[in-house]
């Protein structure tokens, strides 16, 4: 198991993060043969107005990130919208 605490996260932000988890879920689609996957957040009711925005965001900066520091992996972040 992951301790958050090792990558600078309170269990208070844990908490505000897991909030988003009431809201949506996520369905991941890999092409493996083109080295590409796409990753789509979907409202659990879809008549809710949350928004979409802020954990798109967070996730691509994370992954991004984590693809540097891990594997000193550059590239960048293309914003289609």
């Amino acid at each position: 198991m992951v301790n958050p605490a090792m990558f600078g996260v309170s269990s208070q932000q844990m908490q505000q993060a897991k909030e988003v988890g009431q809201h949506l879920r996520m369905e991941i689609i890999k092409y493996p043969k083109q080295g590409r996957l796409e990753v789509k957040f979907l409202l659990i009711d879809p008549n809710e107005s949350y928004d979409l925005r802020d954990p798109v965001e967070k996730l691509c900066d994370q992954l991004a990130w984590g693809f540097a520091t891990m594997f000193d992996i550059k590239g960048k972040i293309v914003n289609v919208e």
